[in-house]
Parts: structure tokens; sequence; C-alpha cells
């Protein structure tokens, strides 16, 4: 994706007017009524923004392109992988420092049941989120 498209894409309005478009084709006017603007301006300016995702049909209503639809694909990518992979790495954060603490606390205690267990969920859980959910492939 192109600087361009991120840059249209980075705002929750213009997120929502591509939501609404992917349901079905929209006027000027439905637009501003069902996204509760009242600033025709404002409205006309987010348009602009996402000028290479949307167009207008042959009946002047709003529709998105295919560059449009691409562009929430990503976005509903970006929204499902984006908070699987920071729970992962909040996970693999915690599991260094209760690591750390226990270690400290209790050497014989922490090497003989912490580190085996916390080890073993943590291959667990980077095997779900690696294998099983690719968080981590090219999107």
């Amino acid at each position: 994706m192109s600087d361009e498209v991120f840059e249209a894409i980075s705002h929750p309005l213009r997120i929502k007017i591509l939501k609404l478009l992917a349901k079905k084709p929209r006027s000027f006017s439905e637009l501003k009524r069902e996204l509760g603007i009242e600033s025709s301006g404002k409205l006309d300016f987010h348009l602009k923004k996402l000028r290479n995702l949307i167009t207008m049909d042959e009946e002047g209503k709003y529709i998105l392109t295919k560059e449009g639809y691409a562009a929430l694909q990503a976005i509903y990518t970006i929204k499902k992988y984006g908070w699987q992979k920071r729970a992962y790495f909040i996970n693999l954060a915690a599991y260094i420092a209760f690591n750390t603490v226990a270690a400290i606390a209790n050497f014989t205690l922490w090497l003989i049941t912490v580190l085996p267990l916390s080890t073993a969920w943590m291959v667990y859980y980077t095997y779900k989120s690696i294998a099983k959910r690719k968080i981590f492939k090219a999107m």
C-alpha cells in the first residue's frame, strides 16, 4: 500500500465512510446524515482524502473502488492481528519479568518449578501465535 492510502485510512471518520460504502452506495447527503456530520465542507474534505478508494456510480452515489475494498480489508486485517501481536509481546514481557523476580526470590524453587512451567507455557503460546494464528506472517 502506498503512503497516500495509509494517509487516507488513518482517520476514523474515513474508515467509517469506507465501511458504510462497503454495505451499499450512498449519496453525499446520505453519508452526511448517517455519519452525523453537520458541515458539508468537513465531509467533502474527507471524501477528497479517499479519492483513490471511492468513486461515483452512474446514479451519482459514492461506491468503493477495487482499491477501496483492498484498503478496507487491510483495516480489518490490521485490527485482527494487531491485538494478537500486542498480546504476544505483553505475554513475553511478563514471562521475562516473572522469571527474573522468581529467580531472585528463590533460585532453587525457580529452577525446579517456575522456569519449566513458564517456559512450557511460552513455547505453547508461541506455537499457537505463530503456527496457528500466523500473527507474524507477511501481510
